[in-house]
């Protein structure tokens, strides 16, 4: 049995967050204008951009996670990347900074990417990770993961 193509889109409420929360810090670099100090342009210019990534983020197709039989693909501003099942040893739930996410360590066959698995693996204690900002939990997306996994594996076995 084939699993359902599933898309799930970037919360769009964390994505208004983000917004509200840089502008309000361009707000507070426009008023340190008046100092004449050079940290206010400082402000404007790295929340500005925070800006303009929240509001290109809106765009429904700049950013989502895609599940079908062959793999998952991830699209953060309009950069895709996908990774196949059989390319994942398993998958396990972590923090980063505060942050869900679920985390996974490539299998052996795997060699694309070794220099940013190195640096994921120092930086997570895990090659790769898929972020927690879906419009579906954390729990339920990384058992759906698994479920893909498993299908993809006994698909593989079965030749069906």
């Amino acid at each position: 049995m084939r699993n359902e193509t599933k898309i799930f889109r970037q919360n769009k409420l964390k994505n208004l967050m983000l917004f509200l929360i840089c502008s309000v810090f361009v707000a507070i670099g426009i008023l340190m204008l008046k100092d004449k100090t050079l940290i206010g342009w400082f402000i404007i210019s790295f929340f500005g951009f925070g800006i303009i990534i929240s509001l290109i983020q809106f765009h429904p197709n700049a950013s989502y996670l895609k599940l079908t039989d062959e793999g998952f693909e991830t699209k953060n501003l309009f950069r895709s990347n996908f990774t196949k099942w059989t390319d994942i040893k398993e998958f396990r739930q972590g923090y980063v900074y505060g942050n869900k996410m679920i985390f996974f360590d490539y299998t052996d066959e795997h060699k694309k990417w070794n220099s940013g698995k190195k640096v994921a693996k120092f930086l997570s204690g895990k090659e790769g990770a898929v972020q927690s900002s879906y419009n579906i939990s954390t729990d339920k997306l990384i058992e759906l993961m698994i479920e893909y996994k498993l299908k993809s594996k006994n698909v593989v076995q079965h030749g069906v």
